[in-house]
C-alpha cells in the first residue's frame, strides 16, 4: 500500500516561523472525574511516535503525518493570532483535529467500536446503555510496550494496569456519575499508552436517545471543533438509516460532511437477514439513502474476534491482533460479499479516519491562511 500523500505542504515562510513544539494548557476540568486522578488533558507529545507492525502502514504513516500536521496548524493560528506559542501566560487553541466522538443511540455499539480503535476491551458495553457519561481515552503510542500492555497515566507517573480492571473501575465511575443529586453527567478522562491504538482522543458519548445527556453536552464535544463524528448504527437497523437520529445530527453539526464516518456495527448480527445485508451492502457502496450516500460508511463486527483472540490465553504472539484484525475482515467478506473490501474491518476504520482528518484539514487550511 502506498502512502496518503498531503496535498498542501506549508508555505515556506509561515513555515519557518513556526517555533519549537509547545504543548497546551490544561484545559478547565472543575466537572470531569479522574481515573483515579489523573493529570488533565495535554496536547500531543514532542516527538512523533513510531507506528509498529500491527496496523495497516498506509493508514497509520498518514495518521502521523497528521499528527505533526495537526500541531503545525495549531501554532500558526496562534501566530496569526498574533499569540506568542512559546508565551506561557498566551491563551492556547489547541488542536482537536485528532480526536473522534462516537455518535448513536443505546445499544448501538459505540463503545465495542472505540474499543476495536483501542485494541483492548476497556470500555464497558452493553445493550442497555453502559455509557452513562462522556468518556474521553486519551491515547498515546509507545511501541516498546507488548501489543497485550495498557499504561494508565496519572499525573506524572505510569501504571500498567489490565483491560478488565480499567473496565471495572470505569463501571464503578459511571454508576456514579449518574447518581442521586447529579445535575449532569460529568466527564470521565483517563490517559492511556499503547502500542495498538493510533494517537487519537476518543470520546464515547452515552446513548443520543438517553436523559443523561441533552444537546449541550454534545455540542461541547463535537458541535463546535474539527473532531471526526463517528457515527454508529446497528446493522439491523441499515434499512432505516436514512430516519437515524444520529446520522441527523451530525449532519447537523457537521453539514457538509467533512468530519464524518459511519459505522455499520454488529454486521455478524444481520449475517442470516438477507434483506438487511443488501441494504449493508448498498450502503458501503454508496447507493443507499441520499442522507446515508454523502458519508464514508465502515463495517464491523463490533469487539470482534480482533480483542476476544488478543485477550485470550490460546493466543500468545505478539503477531495475534494483526491475525485477529485480518480473520474480522475475512469474516467481513464471508457476509458481505459485494461490498468494497476497502471498507471492512478496523483496520478499513483507521484508514477512513486518517482520510477523514485530513480533508477536514485540507478544509480548514484556507481559513488559517487567510487569517
Amino acid at each position: 500500500a502506498c502512502q496518503i500523500p498531503f496535498p498542501f505542504p506549508a508555505p515556506p515562510t509561515l513555515a519557518r516561523r513556526i517555533p519549537t513544539v509547545c504543548r497546551s494548557p490544561p484545559p478547565n476540568s472543575s466537572q470531569q472525574q479522574q481515573l483515579p486522578h489523573p493529570t488533565p488533558p495535554r496536547d500531543l507529545p514532542d516527538q512523533p511516535l513510531e507506528i509498529p507492525a500491527p496496523m495497516s502502514s498506509s493508514a497509520m504513516d498518514a495518521i502521523v503525518e497528521l499528527v505533526e500536521l495537526s500541531e503545525s496548524m495549531r501554532q500558526a493560528a496562534s501566530l496569526l493570532a498574533d499569540d506568542d506559542p512559546s508565551d506561557d501566560a498566551a491563551p492556547r487553541r489547541p488542536s482537536t483535529f485528532l480526536n473522534a466522538v462516537a455518535l448513536g443511540n443505546v445499544g448501538s455499539g459505540k463503545s465495542a467500536v472505540l474499543n476495536s480503535l483501542i485494541g483492548h476491551p476497556v470500555l464497558p458495553t452493553g445493550e442497555n446503555g453502559a455509557t452513562r457519561a462522556p468518556i474521553v481515552v486519551d491515547l498515546q503510542r509507545d511501541p516498546g510496550l507488548s501489543t497485550k500492555s495498557i499504561v494508565l497515566q496519572i499525573d506524572s507517573k505510569s501504571q500498567q494496569v489490565s483491560s478488565s480492571a480499567l473496565r471495572h473501575s470505569l463501571q464503578d465511575r459511571l454508576s456514579k456519575a449518574t447518581g442521586p443529586g447529579r445535575s449532569r453527567t460529568d466527564e470521565i478522562y483517563l490517559k492511556l499508552r499503547t502500542s495498538t491504538a493510533p494517537p487519537l482522543k476518543l470520546i464515547d458519548l452515552p446513548g443520543i436517545d438517553q436523559r443523561v445527556i441533552d444537546d449541550s453536552t454534545i455540542n461541547e464535544f463535537a458541535g463546535h471543533n474539527d473532531a471526526i463524528l463517528i457515527v454508529v448504527i446497528p446493522a439491523m437497523q441499515a434499512p432505516e438509516v436514512a430516519s437515524s437520529r444520529a446520522l441527523k445530527l451530525a449532519r447537523d453539526i457537521d453539514p457538509e460532511g467533512t468530519r464524518t464516518i459511519g459505522v455499520l456495527s454488529k454486521i455478524d448480527q444481520a449475517a442470516s437477514d438477507a434483506k438487511t445485508v443488501a441494504c449493508v451492502q448498498a450502503i458501503l457502496s454508496n447507493k443507499g439513502p441520499r442522507t446515508a450516500a454523502e458519508i464514508e460508511w465502515v463495517a464491523l463486527i463490533g469487539q470482534s474476534v480482533a480483542i476476544a483472540s488478543a485477550q485470550s490465553g490460546s493466543v500468545g504472539s505478539e503477531n495475534s491482533l494483526e491475525t485477529a484484525w485480518r480473520a474480522e475482515a475475512e469474516s467481513l467478506k464471508s457476509i458481505l460479499t459485494t461490498a468494497p473490501q476497502n471498507k471492512l474491518g478496523r483496520i478499513a476504520l483507521v484508514d477512513t479516519i486518517a482520510k477523514q482528518i485530513r480533508k477536514r484539514m485540507k478544509v480548514r487550511l484556507p481559513n488559517l491562511l487567510t487569517g
